[in-house]
């Protein structure tokens, strides 16, 4: 594609370890123990912050009857914060009468007690759509959320009641994250066809549109394809996207490994950067010349967008950053992330050290609260503050071949944020 710059790695750390993971699991099947622990102990070797990985390395060393070494594997696992029921597989069985097998399962059981304040700032009623994407209107002190399954903007009123912003119509996909440039009178709206959404035809799957629309009136002005020329054979999901200072929109594609941009005054969408390291990218957070991306399989990614050179951000020991969805970025500089991808989910805040070259710590500040199962975008809004969709809804969707679902309400969480920064 013009435009873009490829990273010329044939195959990143991070898909490295997901094929020796994949061939490690199949040795397991074919009850090859020994091939089966080399691949995981090479996959771990390479990211040793991926939960699972873990988990099948302390199985194939049980295989092995390496039982002390699947102990210390199980213990690695459960300083990372997350939870996995290890107690009820089979493949741990013959260390159920170690009393340091029980020990490590208590460790990995805390994990999943919920901690942080789990403060819900408000509820939205009666919804009957799939809320991913949000955003704050310090101008009027409205929230906006982006619905998949509508494909609509909704907008929440000081009488605390959804009014439609979108027209009703099906112009848009199913709309996901969104992003506020008062100076144009624009909310910008990363859109993409979906089996969740109302209407949607196996044709329209892999299309993606960036949206500019009329943020009085909500009527769409223009609409931007993501790719669909010549020789291109992606599916393209749009998720989220972040507006620069000079009003040049920075759009992510979770379908194809690609960073879109659309420059001011800009007639279409450049794929800006394509790099392997991209396997699913989610949130966008701009620090100056430098977007942090979110990937869904990489963790976090430090995206030097006048070089369009993407390296991995490695995290600090003994935590991982996998799974992250949406990203915002806080005062100080920090970067919050929203981490559905494991269990239990967690609202996370990152500091990076100057200009993004690396974490240099991971604070968890929500984690497992009964109603945020599934949380998706969040934004800072009111008071400074990070507020989050708790669950969106995507697996009333999933299982029902996107009819419409019972009203429900979807809880809108805040984490109150250090006014300072630090």
């Amino acid at each position: 594609m013009v435009g873009v710059s490829v990273t010329r790695a044939a195959e990143s750390e991070t898909a490295l370890a997901l094929r020796l993971a994949r061939e490690a699991t199949a040795a397991a099947e074919e009850k090859d123990t020994a091939t089966y622990l080399a691949k995981m102990e090479e996959a771990v070797a390479l990211r040793p912050d991926y939960p699972r990985m873990l988990i099948n390395l302390a199985a194939a060393q049980v295989a092995a009857e390496k039982p002390d070494d699947a102990i210390a594997t199980l213990g690695r696992f459960a300083r990372l914060g997350v939870n996995s029921p290890v107690e009820k597989s089979a493949d741990f069985a013959p260390l159920k009468t170690r009393k340091d097998f029980e020990a490590v399962v208590k460790k990995i059981a805390a994990n999943a007690h919920p901690s942080g304040s789990g403060e819900v700032a408000f509820s939205l009623r009666g919804v009957t759509g799939l809320m991913e994407g949000i955003a704050w209107r310090a101008k009027t002190g409205e929230f906006l959320f982006g619905d998949v399954h509508h494909r609509a903007i909704w907008v929440r009123g000081k009488d605390e009641t959804l009014r439609r912003l979108t027209p009703e119509d099906d112009e848009l996909f199913g709309v996901f994250g969104l992003a506020i440039d008062e100076a144009s009178g624009t909310i910008w709206a990363a859109t993409s066809a979906v089996p969740a959404m109302r209407g949607f035809a196996p044709e329209l799957e892999g299309r993606a549109a960036l949206a500019e629309i009329d943020l009085a009136s909500g009527a769409v002005r223009r609409l931007f394809p993501a790719g669909g020329g010549p020789g291109d054979r992606h599916p393209h999901v749009l998720g989220d996207l972040a507006l620069g200072d000079d009003g040049t929109v920075w759009v992510t594609d979770s379908g194809a490994p690609i960073l879109w941009r659309l420059a001011p005054g800009g007639a279409a969408l450049e794929p800006w950067v394509q790099s392997a390291e991209f396997m699913s990218v989610q949130g966008i957070v701009l620090m100056g010349d430098v977007a942090v991306v979110s990937d869904f399989a990489a963790g976090l990614l430090r995206v030097d967008l006048a070089a369009r050179q993407v390296r991995r951000l490695e995290p600090p020991a003994d935590t991982t950053l996998i799974g992250i969805d949406g990203l915002a970025l806080a005062p100080g500089g920090h970067v919050l992330g929203v981490q559905n991808g494991v269990r239990p989910s967690r609202v996370l805040r990152i500091q990076l050290e100057e200009t993004a070259d690396s974490v240099a710590a991971v604070k968890v500040l929500e984690s497992g609260h009964l109603a945020m199962a599934a949380p998706s975008l969040g934004c800072l809004g009111t008071g400074g503050d990070f507020f989050y969709i708790g669950n969106a809804g995507w697996t009333r969707f999933e299982q029902n071949d996107a009819q419409p679902t019972a009203p429900r309400s979807v809880p809108i969480y805040r984490s109150k944020l250090p006014k300072s920064g630090k």
